[in-house]
């Protein structure tokens, strides 16, 4: 009796249909990585057989294979056998001679062409105020809250909220703009604004330099928002109260911005680990790097020198992109304090700052302070686990931090993989017998194509109340044999 051995779906089950297939972009994958990282942070120390195997998960429909993620991570300094090998640039980074006349009682600045550090002059405890800077060398309006500003709600000089602020208080004190929208909070913050009637209306308080183009000025503010270009608006905001100063103040100004330390932006972005979805670059001034950021800042430096016409013949397209590296490598929440600056890094500081909302600094120590000892500060969140820190710091400041807690939290991440990946091998091991031990069970089509008789162990109580459960089924197809 001939038979035929057929599979079907069973009656319920719902064709499952295969994702069409894409190769994934170098940049795709760089990004998809790096915002894994940032939702699983302990992934990142994986190995990359099992950061493949959830890149995979993630990616069903991706056509990537395992080498191919590795050559991938490698190139971009994201995956690496030998840190020696990753790519950094701190010896790039320069140091110009510093203007910095004023005499701090509590702290001692330490400078050479090579590097620049804060000193305790004195013994610290905890809590003691090592020094405080009343403002930064210019005040930058927050970007991010132009539209506040332009509707004022929002103090046109310093950015603070006006929503405590009555009309009549307003109305009283002359704090509003005669030509716009726009509100200062206080009297302080509409003498001190120099900027605003200039950039904005064409006017300006020193009327021997007027130089702006306020028509220009306001493209190049949009076109900052809409590529979130905060460094290339900074450098405008400086330049455009360096140009408007009068001629002691200006002077002032620029050789102060110009004094701090100093990388091209260009250099900076051949580290720049994705297109910052999930990624670090500058990402805590809410800059975004682009695949494509050479139009950027082509067009960027265009509306720049548009706005600021005299400028042109002293800044070209790699200055401008030098400025913007040296903003980046120096701002704080998006301003830039000169001697705040000096302060090197530690993921374990020994002081922390403060900044009120009339953008004062203040530095206290975390601990006590010996008198000759360096003065820390922390460029990152020193909550984040030790190897998003070390990606930030290289990413954004160019080294790579070997401080005592990285170098111990590094050991005992290394500890930890190696103890997982061998639970990982044992459990492989398990799954790898009980395939093994399945193999040797009798193949059902086999049995049905052999036309001796055979017997199925078929439990008596199936415990389903006679109802087949498709919850429970591992497989919705049924094979069985037809007599033709």
């Amino acid at each position: 009796m001939p038979v035929t051995i057929k599979t079907l779906l069973l009656n319920d089950a719902v064709p499952s249909q295969p994702p069409d297939s894409v190769k994934p972009t170098v940049r795709q994958i760089v990004d998809d990585v790096v915002l894994l990282w940032r939702e699983e942070p302990s992934s990142e120390g994986l190995e990359i057989s099992r950061l493949y195997q959830k890149v995979q998960k993630r990616h069903v429909e991706w056509q990537l294979e395992e080498d191919v993620l590795r050559d991938t991570l490698i190139k971009h300094s994201l995956y690496f056998n030998d840190e020696s090998q990753l790519n950094t640039y701190d010896d790039r980074i320069e140091f110009p001679p510093i203007l910095l006349k004023k005499s701090y009682k509590k702290v001692d600045i330490a400078c050479n062409n090579e590097e620049r550090k804060l000193l305790a002059k004195t013994a610290l405890d905890v809590g003691d105020l090592i020094y405080t800077e009343s403002s930064p060398i210019v005040v930058i309006p927050p970007m991010d809250k132009m539209a506040l500003i332009k509707s004022g709600k929002a103090c046109i000089y310093c950015g603070n909220s006006l929503s405590n602020i009555s009309s009549h208080f307003i109305i009283k004190n002359g704090l509003d703009c005669n030509d716009c929208n726009g509100v200062w909070c206080t009297k302080t913050c509409r003498k001190n604004d120099i900027i605003h009637s200039a950039l904005y209306h064409d006017k300006s308080k020193n009327k021997s330099k007027i130089t702006i183009k306020s028509h220009n000025w306001i493209l190049f503010a949009k076109y900052c928002q809409e590529k979130l270009f905060v460094a290339a608006y900074s450098v405008g905001i400086i330049f455009a109260k360096i140009l408007l100063s009068n001629e002691e103040d200006s002077t002032k100004t620029r050789a102060q911005f110009e004094s701090l330390a100093q990388v091209s932006q260009r250099i900076r972005i051949n580290l720049s680990d994705s297109t910052n979805i999930g990624g670090t670059l500058d990402i805590t001034s809410g800059a975004m790097a682009v695949d494509d950021p050479e139009s950027v800042w082509q067009e960027a430096y265009s509306l720049f020198t548009k706005t600021f016409p005299m400028l042109e013949g002293d800044i070209d397209l790699e200055r401008f992109l030098c400025y913007i590296g040296k903003f980046n490598i120096n701002q704080i929440s998006n301003q830039v304090y000169q001697l705040t600056s000096l302060a090197n890094h530690s993921c374990e500081p020994n002081a922390r700052y403060e900044i009120d909302s009339k953008l004062e600094l203040k530095v206290y120590a975390r601990r006590k302070i010996k008198p000759g000892e360096e003065i820390f500060l922390t460029y990152v969140n020193p909550l984040h686990g030790v190897n998003l820190r070390r990606r930030e710091l290289r990413v954004n400041w160019g080294f790579l931090c070997k401080c005592s807690r990285c170098l111990k939290e590094l050991k005992y991440s290394k500890l930890r993989i190696n103890s997982e990946t061998s639970q990982l091998k044992v459990l492989d091991e398990k799954k790898r017998r009980k395939s093994s031990m399945k193999s040797r069970r009798p193949d059902l089509t086999e049995l049905l194509k052999n036309p001796q008789e055979f017997d199925l162990e078929i439990p008596e109580t199936l415990g389903f109340g006679g109802r087949r459960r498709t919850s429970v089924r591992f497989d919705s197809n049924v094979t069985f044999a037809v007599e033709e």
